[in-house]
């Protein structure tokens, strides 16, 4: 179920419409009512309070009939004398949306005072403001649903890899199509009021997929030489392959995730050599920030070359850490990559590192992630959310 996302589809460079705020009243809702409400409150700024009610997490005892009707009479009250839409969630949970000030948060935790310790409570009763913590709406009501991703199993520790393993499978991988081993995902502009539409093609190495196919049983991270040597070498099969004719005939804006050795190697001087004037401003060269913190003069090499040639230059960063020591502007990046983790929304500074710079939200699996860029003027996303409204 996609709850970001539900929206229908515009021309691509459509500019963003104007979006009239929800009602106030309204139909008992549930899940698919309750995301549409947030992507309303987002596109027009309009202002509700939500209780989430969990009523799944009371705790023994108190998860009575006798408790859950106290707890919506509570509910009801205020609601006959202001307006506001309820949203009915799995496992019996509510969420009720109302216009401030919020009075019912109050009357709910003065049925249970007494009752529940102070920590328990906060499981129960939450309260949330919208448009300014959407991101937090959505990622709860994506756990409510069990559409929360997993947490990945545990891997068992492997040797680290030797060099006589890497030199080994040399000749394979110079004869080894490098498509299997490269992640391509859509870059899409996405509306928070509607519309949407594919932006650019990502286009990554994945070397520890080729580890896995040519190298199983090594680990990579206990020889990080030999691991960027890996990744090299699929970044420079990557190159090679970029400036296809079927490419040049109708070529499409592509951003190439690339290492400081990438971008000053033969391979990439090349593909600038393959490549006509006017379709090098179609690349954007993206470079990780650790990879820059590394070697910053190997970087500053490759970036005058490159924005000398008339590639865009983006900045893949994690944190707002990253984002203060190599402020994107200062290295000359036109855009900056920022890749959502779930601590993403309580780090200030990846937002006020940004300064007006293009941003594209990557890893966006989640609607939750594709909420929070919305809240913070991000329209640009790759990940599984926008994948799968596109295959819609």
């Amino acid at each position: 179920m996609s709850l970001a996302l539900d929206f229908p589809a515009r021309a691509k460079w459509a500019s963003p419409l104007p979006a009239d705020p929800p009602p106030l009243t309204g139909p008992d809702g549930g899940a698919a009512e309750l995301a549409a409400l947030v992507r309303l409150c987002l596109a027009s700024g309009a202002v509700r309070d939500v209780l989430w009610l969990k009523l799944s997490r009371l705790p023994r005892g108190l998860d009575r009939p006798h408790h859950r009707r106290l707890l919506r009479e509570a509910l009801a009250l205020p609601q006959h004398a202001r307006r506001a839409r309820v949203f009915h969630l799995p496992d019996g949970d509510m969420a009720v949306a109302t216009a401030p000030p919020d009075t019912l948060r109050p009357a709910v935790l003065r049925v249970l005072d007494g009752a529940l310790e102070d920590g328990a409570a906060a499981e129960v009763v939450r309260g949330l403001r919208l448009p300014e913590e959407s991101g937090a709406v959505l990622a709860a009501l994506e756990e409510s649903l069990g559409l929360a991703p997993a947490a990945p199993p545990a891997t068992p520790a492997l040797p680290p890899l030797q060099a006589e393993a890497l030199a080994a499978i040399l000749p394979a991988l110079m004869r080894a199509d490098p498509a299997p081993y490269l992640r391509r995902q859509p870059v899409c502009r996405l509306w928070p009021e509607g519309g949407s539409g594919v932006e650019a093609e990502a286009i990554a190495p994945m070397p520890a997929a080729l580890r896995d196919r040519l190298l199983p049983g090594f680990g990579l991270e206990e020889a990080p030489a030999l691991a960027a040597r890996l990744r090299l070498l699929l970044e420079q099969r990557m190159l090679a392959g970029i400036a296809r004719p079927e490419w040049l005939a109708s070529p499409k804006p592509l951003h190439l995730s690339l290492s400081v050795a990438a971008l000053t190697s033969e391979a990439f001087l090349a593909l600038d050599g393959r490549l006509p004037g006017a379709v090098r401003p179609m690349l954007t060269l993206s470079i990780p920030a650790a990879g820059i913190l590394a070697d910053p003069a190997g970087f500053a090499l490759g970036r005058d070359l490159a924005l000398s040639r008339g590639y865009g230059l983006a900045l893949e960063a994690g944190c707002g850490a990253a984002l203060a020591l190599l402020k994107p502007a200062r290295i000359r990046a036109t855009m900056v990559r920022l890749a959502w983790n779930e601590t993403l929304p309580a780090d200030p500074g990846a937002v006020a590192a940004l300064d007006g710079m293009e941003v594209v939200l990557t890893g966006a699996d989640r609607a939750a992630a594709i909420a929070w860029g919305w809240e913070n003027g991000v329209t640009l996303f790759q990940g599984r959310a926008t994948d799968r409204h596109l295959r819609r």
